[in-house]
């Protein structure tokens, strides 16, 4: 991976902002219960996601109870779609694991369509308390206050780095004690680090978007992997002990495979974090606006 601690202009686009993350959420409502594939769950829940970190990040610089309504209306859904999604992956890597025959393998597959039957009427029940008109009209009323600030200003450069910072702090609590919710953790801190650059600084952490997803998705397959590891434990009495054994040592090899390559790409001279910190060195103040000092950011931001 290359670090690049130069920082070209890229090209101007579009804004894709918290309305346009709204309106896709409103749309795939509908969309997702047309035969519940993998693909729109996953994109109704990034859609969420976005949504929820946006808000996340908008309350810090510009307070608004509009936020928490936002958090509070899709809190559940969120979270339903969440185990849906997860059990979805969970049937991913099965398949790709061991061919038909396995014993395993079948034993699994049905135990996850199961699960996947109830998750998806749960996910249906909480779909249908979700008022898709109360949140187009919450979008409406957030527009303005989400673009109360412009892109690359001030007040965002200090929001990424803070988050950098959090990530970095992550990557060394995860590299310390090793453990799959460390590494969790620290895949969630590099999302929400490169989701503040995608959203408010698109031309600022361009040159880093495609080496943060590659990052945040190597960590995403060791979270798949834990998890699928912990479903093959509660079928530990189905097989013998020498094909639990096989699978598991499968899934190890595949998760130290990955986790050696995040730390081929964030190690080095310099440091993935060093070359990212790099690019902050023009911000002015390295401490966060607080919240209550919004107008005095403004005005630096604009100077």
């Amino acid at each position: 991976m290359a670090h690049k601690a130069s920082l070209p202009a890229a090209p101007e686009t579009r804004r894709i902002g918290l309305q346009d993350w709204m309106a896709q959420v409103a749309d795939l409502t509908g969309k997702v219960q047309h035969g519940w594939r993998a693909a729109d769950v996953h994109d109704l829940r990034t859609a969420i996601r976005r949504c929820r970190t946006m808000a996340e990040a908008l309350s810090e610089v510009n307070p608004d109870p509009g936020w928490r309504k936002l958090k509070k209306a899709t809190r559940k859904l969120f979270r339903s779609l969440g185990e849906l999604r997860d059990t979805q992956v969970k049937l991913e890597w099965v398949k790709k694991l061991a061919v038909a025959a396995d014993p395993l393998r079948k034993d699994l597959k049905e135990s996850l369509e199961r699960k996947m039957a109830t998750q998806r009427e749960a996910c249906r029940k909480t779909l249908g308390k979700f008022d898709s008109k109360e949140w187009r009209k919450l979008s409406k009323k957030l527009a303005d206050k989400a673009r109360f600030f412009p892109l690359e200003s001030v007040v965002f450069q200090r929001l990424a780095l803070a988050r950098l910072n959090e990530a970095e702090t992550l990557y060394s609590l995860a590299r310390k004690g090793r453990s799959r919710i460390g590494w969790h953790r620290l895949r969630l801190g590099l999302k929400h680090f490169r989701y503040t650059l995608e959203n408010f600084l698109p031309q600022r952490g361009g040159a880093w978007l495609e080496d943060l997803k590659h990052l945040q998705d190597l960590l995403g397959e060791v979270h798949d992997l834990d998890m699928l590891r912990r479903q093959i434990w509660r079928h530990k009495t189905r097989v013998d002990v020498a094909h639990l054994e096989r699978w598991l040592g499968l899934i190890e090899t595949r998760r130290k495979r990955r986790l050696a390559e995040f730390m081929s790409k964030v190690s080095g001279s310099p440091s993935a974090w060093q070359s990212w910190r790099d690019g902050f060195r023009s911000v002015p103040t390295l401490q966060l606006v607080p919240a209550t000092a919004v107008a005095t950011a403004a005005a630096q931001s604009a100077s």
